[in-house]
């Protein structure tokens, strides 16, 4: 009896682990399964954004899920290019700057992008820069954050988180993970950026409320 519970728990792990990476391989091959948010308002989305976080989800043996910070903060800045239809995407950091340029497809589909063209910049032109020909899928897109996945079919697959400031609640970057997990869609690297902002933006509130209390401290002696 114990051996058969035994055998049918070590069944069951096996083919839900299967089942995973049969999912992976196929989003990661085709580009297809990964979901859409609905009701997508191009025009909201647009402006500057700040990338607070870079999830590889490539299954290759590089990737060990490794977490690590990047000393740069890099900004995206997204337009509307001439119609509703046609968007360009700036990506600056401190080396250098890409340009992106997408089309929606599917009017009834916008958070569903395409490729259009190769990308320009000076980072193109610095560095082993790999061209980006595939889909752009907005996976969630609300006031003060936005997670992209980037699919070239056999090449890339990644998701950038984006916030409207230079950071997130730490809540927030926890439920994008858990999503994905949902979704078996694993992440095998994760970068984070704009720390040192985080650090600095913590640091002023810290100072800010040690120097309230201290000026409260001295009110309350110089009028008591």
């Amino acid at each position: 009896m114990y051996r058969l519970f035994f055998v049918l728990c070590l069944c069951y792990g096996l083919l839900g682990h299967a089942s995973s990476e049969e999912t992976t391989t196929s989003v990661y091959e085709h580009c297809g399964n990964l979901q859409l948010q609905e009701n997508i308002q191009i025009k909201l989305i647009t402006g500057t954004w700040y990338v607070i976080e870079v999830l590889q989800h490539k299954t290759d043996e590089k990737f060990n899920e490794e977490k690590f910070d990047v000393p740069t903060c890099p900004s995206v800045f997204l337009t509307l290019a001439g119609s509703d239809t046609d968007l360009k995407l700036y990506w600056n950091e401190d080396l250098g700057d890409v340009e992106y340029l997408f089309k929606i497809r599917d009017r009834t589909a916008p958070g569903f992008w395409t490729s259009s063209g190769s990308q320009n910049g000076t980072l193109v032109q610095v560095t082993s820069y790999d061209q980006f020909a595939g889909m752009v899928y907005v996976r969630k897109a609300i006031s003060n954050h936005m997670v992209l996945t980037f699919c070239s079919p056999n090449t890339q697959l990644y998701s950038v988180v984006l916030a409207r400031d230079k950071t997130l609640d730490p809540r927030d970057l926890k439920s994008i993970v858990n999503h994905m997990h949902l979704q078996k869609l694993p992440i095998t690297q994760t970068k984070r950026t704009c720390r040192n902002s985080a650090s600095s933006a913590r640091a002023t509130v810290w100072m800010t409320t040690a120097f309230c209390l201290t000026y409260l401290v001295w009110y309350l002696q110089q009028y008591k």
